[in-house]
């Protein structure tokens, strides 16, 4: 999940109270929104929730969301609403993001209690301590979602009747697509065997690079085939035609994302090993 950072933060910070109003009764869940709404104050003086919120982690199997929005009167805000008040506007349907439920939600004049209003200006930057063994562990879930959205593809749009320019893409698109996948399911089944046993000490700085590197290859890789397909697909069907337009817009959404940058994961003059991604 991308956004899912806002539920550690409060978990950590937000008051006694608060987490005790959350977190009531056995099947209580919560799900977690990038910081892109708006929150306003209408003719009569209430609060009300207005936005649309891509990459809503966990919005299916949530009570609770927590929708980050823009800040208001310079504070930070993030605001608690009840999950049945929130629309779906778009179900994501890659096998990468079936299990997350990152569907896009929208807000559209929900009205909300000033008790459900948590102010994050003062919470500190830094993630919160012991949340994973190793905070770089977080990122191990980002290339998922670039492999769901170009497995979504490849299973819509098919390989073609004939051999031609748009089978040669296809299966270009399957080899990095699956070069990508076999590459992280490997690396984490490493890992997760070594922490069976006892034996996942915190990394090296060299092993901690290549972690990163190959986070950043598995997740690039998978967007240029989701890229490459969305881009060479001639249709006249509307429906595919959307959908396709849809995925132009995810992946323009996902590319710049910070933790991915390959540039950021390379100390400038370190040594690269050659040949390990």
């Amino acid at each position: 999940m991308i956004a899912n950072g806002t539920a550690h933060y409060l978990s950590t910070y937000a008051p006694t109270e608060l987490l005790s109003r959350l977190y009531t009764g056995g099947d209580e869940l919560y799900g977690v929104v990038a910081p892109v709404g708006r929150l306003r104050t209408d003719a009569d003086g209430g609060l009300v929730l207005d936005g649309c919120w891509r990459f809503g982690s966990g919005s299916d199997r949530a009570a609770v969301m927590a929708m980050g929005c823009e800040p208001m009167a310079g504070r930070r805000v993030t605001v608690l609403v009840d999950r049945a008040r929130l629309e779906v506007t778009h179900p994501w349907e890659g096998p990468g993001l079936l299990a997350t439920a990152s569907h896009t939600l929208r807000a559209s004049g929900v009205r909300v209690s000033p008790a459900d209003v948590v102010d994050m200006t003062d919470v500190p930057a830094g993630r919160p301590v012991g949340i994973y063994a190793d905070p770089d562990l977080f990122l191990a879930n980002m290339p998922g979602v670039a492999l769901g959205l170009a497995e979504r593809l490849l299973a819509l749009l098919g390989p073609g009747p004939a051999p031609g320019a748009w089978r040669a893409t296809y299966a270009e698109a399957v080899a990095r697509n699956t070069l990508a996948r076999r590459g992280l399911v490997g690396m984490l089944h490493s890992f997760d065997a070594l922490a069976r046993a006892g034996q996942l000490a915190p990394f090296s700085p060299a092993l901690r690079r290549e972690f990163l590197l190959m986070l950043s290859a598995t997740y690039h890789l998978g967007l240029d085939a989701a890229l490459a397909l969305a881009e060479s697909c001639d249709t006249t069907d509307p429906g595919i035609r959307q959908q396709l337009e849809q995925a132009r817009v995810d992946i323009a959404t996902m590319r710049p994302h910070a933790a991915m940058r390959p540039s950021r994961l390379v100390n400038e003059g370190s040594f690269t090993p050659m040949g390990r991604l």
